[in-house]
């Protein structure tokens, strides 16, 4: 039977080759995690296959095997913006035409270690406490009376990649609590509901984000006058959320602009009032004291940051800095964190979160603010689409996972993106570009898990995420001793928001020579 090794910065394919590599050499820090792809061909109506892991070293390492599962990729990233057919204007930095499938799910291996299909992801967890060596094993996949056998070798290094939110490195991605009835048909409320909240949760701990974006308090009317705002919803995110060990929270978007060049912002339960007004300051007066009140009593002060409005830009910066200061007064101490087009907001935010883009244009300003003393993360999404870092499908998985490289390179110390379940349409399995405003976002764009019968399953490009922000750690780590090696090696990765490697050999030795240098 023919089968192939494939390493987890490389995308694979339906049609990959079946031919190739047959063992495999992993490089681990503790408390990370190391990865590899098998692809196996297998005779026709050979059914489902029995998997297994065999250490032959004493370890403690975990091993986790999934089923790499297709997606469609129904259009690909565009030049300018969103996406497009026309494969000659984007074929220089995509990695097929559109459409096309490609592996991106990953769904667990059944509890009795079989599966259908012959593609698998195999991850293997690394304890802290591991004792620095190498460990060898074997993945065996069998169906019928045809095995792939294939040798694993793991080299741990000493470096050891702290827990999240006991680092250097920051994340936050958005999420849409909607898309748990909306994809799961969980009742909002319900004992399933909740469970499935949990689920969630815990997976964006899995991918070592330190925040997590609670749902908005909720607005109470009594006679068409608003009088109050519920966050009980709130308070049950926290709970689960602490229960499940997570770092940080930050308390949800309460405005919005209404158009792009205005320059007012807007509540999201009154989309008349502007935040400016005096009914405006009364309505936001009653939502941050009602908040600050449920805060306090939970003795949340230290684990809080807020959200007000996102991506204020230089024509509503002036109300962003009015809100800012009206959230201040009601919730003293707590950290504002949002996403900025904009330079202008010095004193209305605590956490600024500039597109990658945005902040190489204004990169002498914001690189000012933040020897300053100022707290400087970065973001991406769907704008500037083209030839740009994000973690889109059709782009190398390399830039997935790259991306936390920059954030190294660049000394920013967190990573915010707004798509983490926010499933658009209504077949994501076949249309990865999402629609949006009548136009559709670059695939994968809107989510970075799936919404599978148990709850949400892990993406290849979830993994590249969380193996780059372990490497962000280490490089962070070795920033101490040796800054010069530190832009040495992020430059072999990266060097801009449109200059990377598209070969996952090149990021994955970078990696192992960053492993080395930590002993």
């Amino acid at each position: 039977m023919n089968w192939c090794v494939y390493d987890d910065c490389t995308w694979t394919f339906p049609d990959s080759p079946r031919i190739g590599a047959q063992t495999v050499q992993l490089d681990a820090p503790r408390g990370g995690h190391a990865a590899f792809q098998l692809l196996a061909a297998p005779p026709a109506g050979a059914g489902r296959c029995r998997l297994s892991f065999r250490w032959e070293t004493p370890c403690t390492l975990d091993v986790k095997i999934f089923c790499l599962t297709p997606v469609t990729v129904n259009e690909n990233t565009s030049p300018s913006l969103m996406t497009t057919l026309n494969y000659d204007s984007c074929r220089s930095y995509v990695t097929r035409q559109a459409p096309f499938d490609v592996y991106d799910a990953l769904i667990p291996c059944s509890s009795d270690g079989t599966a259908e299909g012959d593609a698998f992801y195999i991850s293997i967890e690394i304890p802290p406490d591991t004792v620095p060596g190498t460990y060898r094993g074997v993945f065996r996949a069998v169906w019928g009376d045809t095995a792939a056998e294939c040798p694993v070798c793991c080299q741990v290094y000493a470096a050891c990649v702290p827990a999240a939110g006991k680092g250097a490195l920051s994340m936050l991605n958005f999420f849409c609590y909607d898309n748990i009835n909306a994809q799961h048909h969980a009742a909002e409320g319900s004992a399933e509901w909740y469970r499935l909240m949990r689920l969630y949760i815990r997976a964006q701990l899995e991918m070592r984000c330190t925040h997590i974006l609670l749902p908005a308090g909720r607005p109470v009317f009594c006679d068409g006058r608003l009088v109050d705002f519920d966050f009980s919803a709130a308070e049950r995110v926290v709970q689960i959320a602490r229960e499940e060990g997570a770092p940080c929270l930050c308390g949800a978007h309460i405005a919005h602009w209404s158009e792009w060049t205005g320059a007012e912002y807007y509540p999201f339960w009154d989309e008349t009032t502007s935040v400016t007004s005096q009914e405006g300051y009364f309505q936001l007066r009653m939502y941050f004291s009602a908040w600050a009140r449920i805060i306090r009593k939970n003795n949340w002060q230290n684990c809080m940051a807020q959200a007000l409005a996102d991506e204020p830009q230089v024509h509503n910066a002036s109300t962003y800095r009015i809100l800012a200061a009206i959230c201040r007064k009601f919730l003293p101490g707590i950290p504002i964190l949002d996403a900025v087009e904009a330079t202008d907001l010095g004193g209305g935010i605590d956490v600024w979160i500039p597109k990658l883009d945005t902040y190489e244009k204004n990169r002498q300003v914001f690189d000012r603010l933040k020897n300053a003393g100022e707290k400087m993360w970065f973001y991406t999404c769907a704008f500037p689409a083209g030839n740009a870092m994000n973690r889109s499908m059709d782009l190398p998985l390399t830039v997935s996972r790259a991306l936390l490289w920059m954030a190294a390179r660049c000394r920013l110390t967190g990573y915010l993106h707004w798509g983490f379940n926010y499933y658009i349409g209504e077949d994501i399995w076949h249309s990865a570009c999402c629609p949006h405003k009548g136009a559709l976002l670059p695939a994968g764009d809107a989510h970075i898990v799936y919404p599978g019968s148990g709850g949400p399953l892990r993406s290849v490009r979830f993994e590249a995420q969380r193996g780059g922000a372990e490497d962000c750690e280490l490089l962070y780590q070795l920033m101490k001793s040796d800054p010069d090696a530190v832009g040495a090696l992020t430059k072999e990765v990266c060097v801009s928001s449109t200059h990377w490697t598209a070969d996952g050999t090149v990021l994955l030795s970078a990696r192992r020579r960053l492993l080395q240098r930590l002993g």
